[in-house]
């Protein structure tokens, strides 16, 4: 595949998710992803959720080696000294114990970028404690803005995570365009996530006032942000902040005297005159209404609605497990018997 990272090759030793979808986006971008799986095991996701292992492993080869054998250790290290990326999600020091460390790695390729992806990073007073999503979203402070719900998608796992690796891999490759080697990446989700608050905190930086979820400027506080469900059941977001969306909404819902109401206090009773417009007809009918007037007005749609637009992967599909053991190794001047 070509691409802009054609000619980068990636060894994945991740499970799951956060992983995968990283060195997916690298192998989309052309680069050569090979999954490093154990033996007769392979990425937990291929039997947890096959379709997301399918999903997110599209076009990547699979090479079961067994990283707790002195031999498997070697193959992976022959492995590595052709490699420019390296990403890893143990706990911290796994590596260190398989013999697999930045350090012996970096002695054999000076230039491989070895990413270490974990839930709260290589030292701290969290390193070593277990996690997911929910803990990582928790303690980073971005679940406490969505109380009592957990969020839909995996938000530290995603942006706290794959992206941030992503992000941490770009740049080392343009470190290396300059210093001529590869670096140690320390991928924190727990801190990844943090990135997120940069509105919250400087709220609270400004005012030393906590967030209240549905309270805020930007969740749920005045009518011109919010939710508004219409007469079909299905729901609308409005986002017209600006005051020239409001004035456009207000007038286009027939309301203009709520223009100079826009953040008054208390907002109940602009709330709920704009809530009785929106259940007089369907979301369709509103946004079939709204969409050609600059009133950021739109439908609230379900995950099959966007499926729907959304072709599937066309790429090549996902590696069975191990399938291209003997064409990778046989790179590295390993024969049969390894």
């Amino acid at each position: 595949m070509t691409g802009p990272l054609s000619g980068i090759v990636v060894l994945d030793l991740t499970r799951l998710l956060p992983g995968a979808v990283a060195t997916q986006q690298l192998a989309d971008w052309g680069a050569e992803v090979i999954k490093i799986e154990q033996p007769g095991v392979g990425d937990y996701a291929r039997t947890m959720n096959p379709a997301v292992f399918a999903r997110t492993n599209s076009g990547k080869k699979s090479v079961e080696i067994d990283l707790k054998q002195p031999r498997g250790r070697e193959v992976l290290l022959a492995l590595a000294g052709h490699a420019d990326v390296l990403i890893e999600g143990n706990r911290p020091g796994v590596m260190a114990r398989l013999g697999l460390s930045f350090e012996e790695l970096h002695a054999v390729n000076k230039r491989l970028i070895y990413v270490s992806l974990t839930g709260y990073g290589q030292s701290g007073p969290y390193a070593h404690l277990a996690g997911h999503d929910v803990n990582y979203m928790a303690l980073g402070g971005v679940l406490s803005l969505n109380l009592p719900i957990i969020p839909g998608v995996q938000i530290a796992d995603l942006v706290g995570g794959s992206m941030q690796s992503v992000m941490g891999i770009l740049l080392a490759l343009v470190a290396r365009q300059q210093t001529g080697e590869g670096r140690h990446v320390d991928v924190s989700m727990y801190e990844g996530v943090t990135s997120l608050l940069t509105i919250p905190l400087a709220a609270w930086q400004s005012t030393k006032r906590e967030p209240v979820t549905g309270k805020e400027t930007l969740s749920g506080r005045y009518a011109c942000y919010n939710l508004y469900e219409a007469a079909d059941g299905r729901w609308l977001a409005v986002g017209a902040l600006e005051p020239k969306f409001w004035t456009e909404l207000c007038t286009q819902l027939g309301c203009p005297e709520l223009i100079a109401r826009q953040f008054e206090e208390p907002q109940d009773a602009v709330k709920a005159r704009i809530a009785a417009i929106f259940r007089t007809k369907s979301a369709g009918a509103w946004f079939e209404q709204l969409r050609e007037s600059d009133c950021c007005v739109t439908p609230v749609r379900t995950v099959s609605e966007v499926a729907a637009e959304i072709p599937p992967r066309d790429g090549p599909p996902a590696p069975t497990l191990g399938q291209h053991t003997r064409e990778v190794l046989a790179r590295c001047g390993l024969g049969a018997g390894d």
